[in-house]
């Protein structure tokens, strides 16, 4: 279901009255206007009105998208990103069937839900847009470490009236983040690739998420930091003991013919090598699903009997708490 195609209509209809005057609401034209002096209180999650037991929820990209399915229930949800559905969104099978929207000022001002959530900035003045209409708007905390992606959880479950949900998923996070860090260590040295070529050194949430998996990280070995092309004169050199591929299940026709994903000598290294290829929807949103990601490498990595054990306790992110 995809809101602008019924839409359309009633927001011609909506601006028609607005030019009229007939609807009394700010126009994001006029949004500087906001006095620098002039200072509402800010709406956070704890000053939710208790009289609103189940708030309707709105969000803005794939990423906040992830939030929403995990915590709130379906009848909360009044529109999703055109993006929850994609392959690169973790919960896409979750968005089967749910509204979704262009994420478009005026169809926000139209849809008045009681909370949006972003993870990226949509409009530079949207926290002050969201207090006038008396939205309460919740922004994600950049990060891939496991404390703020439990701060996220918590201040969602806040935001969606969610509480329980978001402490059985916290727990859940825990307990499978410390069954991964008491497993030992392997003597596998991961590098990291990407259709164009790219790895992860340090610093990136995929290095994180390498050794959290118990693996040596390849390209931290070599100083690289941040995202860098992995030089093809050290893969022949001294090749890894394991790759880790994702975003691989992207349509390859977007990358350029120069990717490194093109050459002959790497595209049958993939092949001679032990490859984990890790579907990019694991990593395409911080850390939220970090644990899921070095789960499956970990899993997948026994499966190609590279090492002798895998986790006993294979959950995706929400499935412990399930809520269908």
């Amino acid at each position: 279901m995809i809101w602008q195609v019924k839409f359309e209509p009633l927001r011609r209809l909506f601006f028609a009255l607005l030019g009229l005057g007939m609807v009394i609401l700010p126009s994001p034209a006029h949004t500087s206007d906001i006095s620098k002096t002039d200072k509402p209180k800010i709406i956070s999650p704890k000053t939710i009105s208790p009289k609103i037991i189940s708030p309707k929820i709105i969000s803005l990209d794939y990423c906040a998208d992830q939030y929403v399915l995990a915590l709130a229930d379906p009848k909360q949800i009044m529109a999703l990103s055109m993006a929850a559905d994609s392959p690169h969104s973790f919960f896409k099978d979750r968005a089967a069937g749910l509204p979704k929207f262009y994420s478009t000022l005026d169809e926000l001002l139209y849809l008045q839900p009681d909370v949006v959530v972003q993870s990226w900035q949509s409009h530079a003045k949207m926290p002050e847009l969201m207090q006038r209409q008396g939205i309460r708007l919740f922004e994600t905390h950049f990060g891939s470490d496991p404390d703020v992606v439990i701060k996220n959880i918590t201040l969602a479950g806040q935001s969606f009236a969610q509480k329980q949900r978001a402490e059985a998923l916290i727990n859940d996070y825990k307990k499978r983040l410390s069954a991964l860090k008491a497993l030992p260590k392997l003597d596998l040295r991961a590098a990291y690739v990407t259709p164009s070529g790219y790895t992860a050194g340090s610093d990136t949430i995929m290095d994180d998420v390498i050794q959290l998996a118990g693996f040596q990280s390849y390209a931290a070995a070599r100083k690289i930091t941040g995202w860098q092309p992995l030089p093809m004169e050290d893969l022949l050199i001294d090749p890894p003991d394991i790759f880790i591929a994702s975003f691989f299940d992207s349509n390859l026709k977007s990358q350029s013919v120069w990717s490194k994903a093109r050459h002959g000598v790497f595209t049958r290294m993939l092949r001679d090598i032990p490859a984990v290829f890790l579907p990019g929807r694991y990593v395409s949103c911080n850390g939220l699903f970090m644990v899921d990601a070095a789960e499956r490498l970990r899993a997948e990595a026994a499966e190609k009997d590279l090492i002798a054990q895998k986790p006993s306790h294979m959950l995706t992110i929400g499935q412990g708490t399930t809520h269908e």
